[in-house]
This record gives structure tokens, C-alpha cells and sequence, in this order.
């Protein structure tokens, strides 16, 4: 895996925030369903948040970087720079500086000649000097190593307060409300075993750290692609600081230099980050992550499984059911690695690898030759790409059940109970559309039917619920796409507009 900076900081918060599942899994090899359930409130950590927050320091912090920004703005703009010279030998027509150097160089060198003619030499190469802006001086690399220490820090604290601000408002109950599942709010306490403090108190703070923080990111990140910063990726990243005439006179870079030397004193700057990540550590914890989530979700979804029996989590299987359906998942080794299989039959049966990763756009290629199934789901503690099942995010146990609640459909022909509480599917005649029975369940008015494609000529099913009114999406950009996701609470398995309107998943598009 080729590793940047970024990359490696932030796999090292990763594999210190995993590495609780590893004494766990050494502890319990073998455990039963209901000691499980007993450990997921004592001992094993499903959902985290930062727990020695101190709002106080961090904010000022930030007001410290903040502060720092115009001079950063100002040095990515005009950095200093050396000119480095260079002798070079070039095709005439490429030579721009001719000096006696020049002349002395060609008249001892006949084989750049190409012809004598009238007694002039009529040269195909000349000596010439080049000189190229050189941004590599020392004072350009402290700058370098403080940008990288400032998206560090920012990136890190943004996952957390913005997991915190949604985590606060995720746990707001209405307990009238029939949309979630009836497991939902036994789910919720016991992730929340960990997260007794009340966090009303700092909600304002945590708001005003993220915005700041948000607008620091959005002010370096469009400047990374100028050259000072460019032409020094590859650097030492634990390059010494000291006062030069630029860092202590120029008032740009002196800012730099107080900027670095206030990361030297609060102890904020990410050398340890430096250190080596045991990237197969970090993977096999992130496996058992994802194998306890999923065994969770699972759990809390209407399945229920012989709870006395004992399991191995080396190689687990473990067979749940609920009503007709049947639903197995068990460890299964795919290149030197475990990825879950996850097969749930009723009529039909429907076959999903999970594929827990740490890598980001990770090739499958060989997984899907090795191990075949229906439809392969990366899964990564990541919010960019794959699907988010992360120890920091509330919402990883319900996009797991979105999955499920998808393959429960897909396996279901006689749509007679519902997938989603266990209450009976009645048919509704007068709101059948182009031919297609539409059902509903009184009980959670879950609409079940299928839609059709003319592009690709396929049937596709489909989850609405009846009553459910589109609500209007505001915030921040990363709050707008966290409401978004969860607008139907994790029923629909197809994507949705934001006024609730199922996208084809065969061609993107709006089907009336």
C-alpha cells in the first residue's frame, strides 16, 4: 500500500481507536450469542467518541491556526524561492542563452557539428544555462510540514465533532414515531453505554470548532496543487527547526515559525503518526469490527439465532432466522485475509461478500474470482468511498441492516410478511401501478413493490413508506449528505431523491 502523509496519520488514529477489539478477541475465543449481547454493554466497544474532548484548548487551537492563515495564503502564493543553475547541452532551436561558455564549448566539440559552410560552423547542439525555480530551501519544507500537521489535525477533529453533533441529534427519541424498527431504540442504548455525558452544554462550541475547522480545510485544500507545496511532497517529514533570517524577519514565514513552535508546545504536531502502522494488525482488528457489527445488527433485526450455542470468532458461522427467512454468516479466507459471507434464502437466495478494507479504491478483482456471490460491498471506516462501517459512526449497525432488509426482499416471492417488522403484507388493488401489485403493512406502512425499467427492460424492487412527508435538508454540506442517507431511516433499498422518489438502479434514472 503506498502510503502519504495523510494517509498514515490517519491510519495510525484508526489502529489505536480498533486496537480495543484485539485483547477482546484474545480474551473470548469462543462465546455464545447471549454472552455476546452481555459483552457488547461490558466489554466490547461498538461505537465510541473522542472521551477526554477538552472544547476549551481546542478552540484555542484553532483561533491559533486561524489567525496563522492569511500568512499561509500569502506564502503558497509567493513563496521565496532560489534559482538553481544548470549546464545543459540542447538542440539549437531550444537554446535561449548564448554566452562565451557557449562559444568556447562548440569550438572544442566537432561532434555537435553539423556543417562547415563559408568557413562558419553551422552547430546541432549548443552549451546554454538553464535556471529552474528551486523550492526546496528549508524555510519552504518547515512550511510544507506545518500544512500537513494543520490538515491532520483538522481532518481528525472534523470526524469527531461532526460524529458528535450528529450522534446528538441522532439520539433525540420520538417514541410515537412508526418508522424505525422496534429493535431501534434497544440498539441505540447500547451503543450508548460509552456516551453518558451530556453533551448539550457543548453543542454551541462544538458547532463554532466545526465551522472553523471546515473553513480552515476549505481555505489549504484548493492550494495544494501550487508548486511550493507540489514540489515538495516528497520531503522530511521530521526536519529539525530552527531560526533562519527568513523564518525570524519575513513576516509571512515568521508566522509559519510561531505556528510551528506552538504545535512543538501544546504537543498538537503528528510525529508519532510517523511511526510504522502495523497495517495487518490494524486489518484483522477492523475484521472483528466489522464481524461484531454485523452479528449486532443482525441480532436487533428481528433475526433470532439459538443463543446458547457457542461460537468460534476464528471461524465463525452462525445460522439466524425469522419467519420463513434464513439468513447464515460465516467467516471466509479470500487472499490471505477473512471477508464475511452473508447468504439469506426464503424462495430464492441472495449471496453477499463483505469485505472488510482499510485500503482506500482496494481492486477486488481477484476476491470476486476467488469467492462468487451476488454482489460484493466494501466495507471501510471511511465516509468517501465504500460503505461506512466505522466504530466513530452511529449509523454503520443501520446501513447494515439496509443491507439485509434489501437481500430479505430480493429473496421474497409470495410477499406475504412484511421485511421489516413481522406483521402480514396486505395487497393493495386500487394503488397498483402499470400492472405491478403494490403491498403494505398496516403496522409500519412499509410499501412493498416493483418498478420497471424501459431502458434495460428489468424489474427492480422497491421500498416506500406510506405517509412519510419529505422534510427539508439543511446544514452543512456533510450534514446535508448524512440526512439525506438516513430520510427514509434506512428503509428504502434503492437510492432516493431528496423528495423521496426511487432511482432506477439499473440506469439512474426517475421511473413514474
Amino acid at each position: 500500500m503506498d502510503l502519504t502523509y495523510h494517509d498514515l496519520a490517519e491510519l495510525t488514529k484508526l489502529s489505536e481507536q480498533y486496537q480495543v477489539l484485539e485483547p477482546f478477541m484474545k480474551k473470548y475465543k469462543k462465546l455464545s450469542y447471549i454472552e455476546f449481547d452481555y459483552s457488547i454493554v461490558h466489554d466490547l466497544t461498538l461505537f465510541t467518541i473522542e472521551p477526554d474532548l477538552n472544547f476549551e484548548i481546542l478552540e484555542e487551537q484553532i483561533e491559533t491556526i486561524v489567525k496563522a492563515l492569511p500568512a499561509i495564503k500569502q506564502i503558497f502564493a509567493k513563496p521565496f524561492i532560489h534559482l538553481k543553475e544548470q549546464n545543459i547541452i540542447l538542440p539549437v532551436e531550444s537554446v535561449r542563452i548564448i554566452n562565451n561558455s557557449t562559444i568556447q564549448h562548440i569550438s572544442s566539440h566537432s561532434e555537435l557539428w553539423t556543417d562547415i559552410k563559408d568557413n562558419e560552423i553551422q552547430p546541432a547542439k549548443l552549451l546554454t544555462r538553464t535556471y529552474e525555480d528551486n523550492y526546496g530551501i528549508y524555510e519552504n519544507i518547515v512550511f510544507c510540514n506545518v500544512v500537513d500537521t494543520i490538515l491532520t489535525f483538522t481532518r481528525n477533529n472534523l470526524r469527531i465533532l461532526k460524529e458528535l453533533i450528529y450522534t446528538n441529534q441522532t439520539i433525540e427519541i420520538n417514541i410515537l414515531q412508526r418508522v424505525n424498527h422496534l429493535n431501534y431504540f434497544l440498539a441505540l442504548g447500547k451503543l450508548h453505554t460509552g456516551y453518558s455525558r451530556s453533551f448539550d452544554s457543548y453543542y454551541g462550541v462544538a458547532s463554532r470548532c466545526l465551522n472553523k475547522l471546515q473553513f480552515i480545510l476549505n481555505t489549504i485544500l484548493p492550494r495544494l496543487k501550487q508548486p511550493v507545496y507540489k514540489k515538495n511532497i516528497k520531503r522530511s517529514k521530521l526536519t529539525k527547526l530552527h531560526k533562519t533570517n527568513i523564518l525570524a524577519m519575513h513576516k509571512d514565514y515568521h508566522q509559519v515559525y510561531k505556528l510551528s513552535k506552538y504545535f512543538a508546545k501544546e504537543n498538537i504536531e503528528i510525529k508519532k503518526s510517523l511511526q510504522m502502522v502495523d497495517l495487518k494488525a490494524l486489518l484483522q482488528n477492523y475484521y472483528y469490527f466489522c464481524l461484531s457489527i454485523f452479528i449486532f445488527s443482525i441480532g436487533h433485526f428481528n433475526f433470532t439465532c439459538d443463543e446458547n450455542k457457542v461460537n468460534n470468532f476464528s471461524r465463525f458461522t452462525m445460522n439466524f432466522m425469522f419467519k420463513d427467512w434464513k439468513l447464515k454468516i460465516k467467516s471466509v479466507k479470500a487472499m490471505n485475509r477473512y471477508v464475511l459471507s452473508i447468504l439469506v434464502e426464503k424462495e430464492t437466495n441472495y449471496h453477499m461478500i463483505c469485505i472488510p478494507s482499510i485500503e482506500r479504491n482496494e481492486d477486488l478483482t481477484q476476491i470476486k474470482e476467488q469467492v462468487l456471490a451476488d454482489e460484493y460491498i466494501l466495507c471501510t471506516p471511511f465516509e468517501d468511498f465504500g460503505l461506512e462501517i466505522s466504530m466513530t459512526s452511529i449509523e454503520s449497525f443501520r446501513r447494515i441492516q439496509q443491507l439485509i432488509l434489501k437481500a430479505m426482499v430480493l429473496t421474497d416471492q409470495k410477499r406475504e410478511d412484511c421485511p421489516f417488522c413481522n406483521h402480514r403484507l396486505h395487497l393493495i388493488e386500487e394503488k397498483s401501478l402499470n400492472g405491478k401489485p403494490i403491498y403494505e403493512c398496516m403496522s409500519c406502512r412499509t410499501i412493498l413493490s416493483n418498478g420497471f425499467c424501459p431502458t434495460n427492460k428489468k424489474t427492480y424492487p422497491y421500498i416506500k413508506i406510506a405517509g412519510l412527508a419529505r422534510t427539508r435538508i439543511s446544514g452543512e454540506e456533510w450534514l446535508i449528505r448524512r440526512k439525506r442517507e438516513a430520510q427514509m431511516f434506512f428503509r428504502n433499498i434503492t437510492e432516493i431523491t431528496e423528495d423521496l422518489e426511487i432511482v432506477c438502479p439499473y440506469c439512474n434514472k426517475i421511473h413514474a
